[in-house]
């Protein structure tokens, strides 16, 4: 849950706020700059709103917590508002209007847009001031990080530090199978003993065919009921351990090349399955993985310079709470709380 909190306030961190706050209670103040309950509440609706897998909480202690990082985001919003101004950052109107149509542009229609939105419970005018902090927050950290570097020596260690595990590639086999599937899985119907005896007198007539010197690949276009696979005579490619389902990956793993197994049962149905090749573990080249440990550290770096850069703004003003539900920033370990998030 708590990662997914996280998220969610790392989205809304940099959010602008438009809605007029009114006569609401103020419930936290950065420099004088109030933060009004109404603002929170709108943030809290959006999370619930937001929330299609359950793992936000419904308990009081946790939606407090959870009210509290928003508190501290809206905070932190304030400060980057301030450092925008302060800095000559803006986003203009026809950048933030070439964006949105950018991205309506990957849907359908513009109709199709603005239902996903309503579906949402969001208000177009609304995204668009998302919209707009997001780009802000953008152009903030490009300008925070503009000098952030990684030296070739940083790579290379890296890569001698880690070579024996990131960069282990583990033995992997080339799997071929022929699945028939529970007629249960093809339909969503319900589970039956019919069915599964169905299923089963398929791949033992697939079995026997094998065993009567039939060809796996012409079988396998046959009978297989993985449509992707049987048009490529079973062939599933090259496949590590813990990559397939329990029972799959133990049969497999047993097989020596140009082995067949006898059946196996899986959630999927029952399979017969041939292991064609295998290819031995294996340490991946520097210069296979040189560029992709650049990008990595310096988007780490990069990271860790704008986290230091948000604590400076918060560490120099002041932070006052007016509320029981009182957020963190005040807090002299508020760094290396957040590092370790």
């Amino acid at each position: 849950m708590k990662r997914s909190v996280i998220c969610i306030i790392m989205l809304l961190i940099f959010v602008f706020v438009f809605l007029f706050a009114g006569c609401s209670k103020t419930v936290a103040k950065v420099d004088g700059i109030e933060i009004k309950q109404k603002e929170v509440d709108v943030y809290m609706n959006l999370s619930k709103n937001q929330d299609t897998s359950g793992e936000l909480p419904t308990d009081e202690e946790g939606l407090k917590t959870l009210e509290a990082y928003i508190i501290d985001s809206l905070i932190v919003t304030r400060l980057l508002e301030k450092y925008a101004v302060e800095n000559d950052i803006a986003v203009t109107d026809k950048e933030v209007s070439e964006q949105m149509q950018s991205i309506i542009d990957t849907y359908p229609s513009e109709e199709d847009f603005e239902k996903v939105l309503k579906e949402n419970g969001i208000d177009k005018k609304f995204w668009e001031g998302e919209l707009r902090s997001q780009m802000l927050r953008s152009k903030i950290f490009n300008k925070v990080t503009a000098d952030v570097i990684v030296t070739d020596q940083e790579v290379k260690q890296y890569y001698n530090n880690n070579k024996n595990t990131l960069f282990l590639v583990p033995v992997k086999l080339k799997a071929s199978h022929i699945l028939v599937i529970f007629p249960w899985v093809k339909d969503n119907s319900e589970e039956t003993e019919e069915g599964r005896e169905e299923a089963l007198g398929k791949i033992e007539m697939v079995q026997e065919k094998l065993k009567d010197g039939g060809d796996f690949e012409d079988l396998a276009r046959q009978y297989s009921d993985d449509t992707t696979s049987a048009e490529k005579g079973g062939d599933l490619g090259f496949i590590s351990k813990g990559q397939m389902v329990e029972e799959f990956d133990k049969a497999l793993f047993a097989l020596d090349v140009g082995e067949v197994s006898g059946i196996v049962e899986t959630e999927y149905g029952f399979h017969i399955i041939k292991a064609t090749d295998r290819q031995e573990e294996y340490i991946q080249k520097f210069s296979e993985v040189e560029e992709s440990i650049n990008t990595y550290l310096l988007n780490l770096h990069k990271d860790k310079k704008s986290k230091d850069f948000i604590f400076s703004l918060i560490e120099e003003v002041n932070i006052e709470y007016f509320t029981d539900v009182e957020g963190s920033l005040n807090s002299t370990d508020t760094g290396t709380e957040k590092e370790s998030e």
